[in-house]
């Protein structure tokens, strides 16, 4: 059986001049001379041209009405409806990539509107792209990376004779050390109270200096015993890099000889 008709999609589809006078044809073949159709032969056709039997009949009707073979065509319009807008990728290249980041200036160069620019989006005309700067390095930065690579990997996956694919190292001996800055707190932040609590009351001296402290975490791989129970997960510690100093300056809240913690970096 044919796709379209196994198929429960309620698209209409349009036949051609020459797939109604196909289909006129069958009936003639089947019918004869006969001015009414027979029994059985709107659905013999139907079969034979793998349309509905609601089409068969039509095309008789038409067939009849136009006296003959000549009345069978298709009526509908050629190019009709709206014209497609022109958009010339040329043009679109020719614009600087700095001054087409969003679609507002993209329809501005080109003299469209933005959502004619939004629907060659979507028809795949143009793509969106995120470019990421990259690090400047040299023929020395990337021979290092790429014996950095290489030290990570198995010595006797290396060889030809091995018959393996180059494979990493298990590294169960490598700890991973980073530093990260966090702002002691936020200019804003999200919380979900009740309602009959208040929300908390949150002040600092100049939201535009909130003090920042740098924290070294290191992390290994997890280990995990013979059951596969995980027996450590990797996580070694996170230390802020601070110090205890003694106040330069005296205050309302405090006097000079208290020590105040102050981060090492800042």
């Amino acid at each position: 059986m044919h796709l379209d008709v196994m198929s429960n999609k309620e698209t209409r589809r349009q036949y051609s001049t020459d797939d109604k006078r196909h289909i006129y044809a069958e009936i003639i073949a089947r019918n004869g001379t006969s001015k009414r159709l027979k029994h059985g032969v709107s659905k013999a056709v139907a079969v034979v041209c793998i349309c509905p039997r609601r089409i068969v009949q039509r095309v008789w009707q038409e067939a009849k009405r136009g006296g003959g073979i000549t009345g069978v065509k298709n009526n509908r319009k050629l190019k009709s409806g709206r014209k497609k807008i022109n958009f010339n990728i040329d043009a679109l290249e020719a614009i600087p990539p700095g001054e087409r980041t969003t679609l507002e200036q993209v329809a501005g160069h080109m003299n469209v509107s933005t959502s004619t620019v939004w629907r060659r989006l979507k028809m795949k005309e143009i793509r969106r792209i995120t470019s990421e700067l990259k690090p400047a390095l040299t023929d020395e930065n990337q021979r290092a990376r790429v014996e950095y690579a290489l030290k990570h990997l198995e010595p006797c996956s290396l060889t030809s004779l091995s018959g393996i694919k180059p494979t990493f190292r298990a590294d169960m001996d490598v700890v991973h050390i980073d530093e990260k800055w966090f702002y002691r707190t936020r200019k804003t932040q999200n919380m979900y109270l009740s309602h009959r609590e208040n929300a908390p009351h949150r002040e600092c001296k100049h939201k535009n200096h909130i003090q920042k402290i740098m924290f070294l975490s290191a992390m290994a791989r997890p280990r995990y015993d013979a059951q596969g129970n995980c027996v450590f997960d990797g996580k070694i510690g996170v230390w802020a890099y601070t110090e205890w100093v003694q106040a330069k300056k005296k205050s309302q809240n405090r006097s000079v000889i208290v020590l105040v913690t102050t981060p090492t970096f800042c």
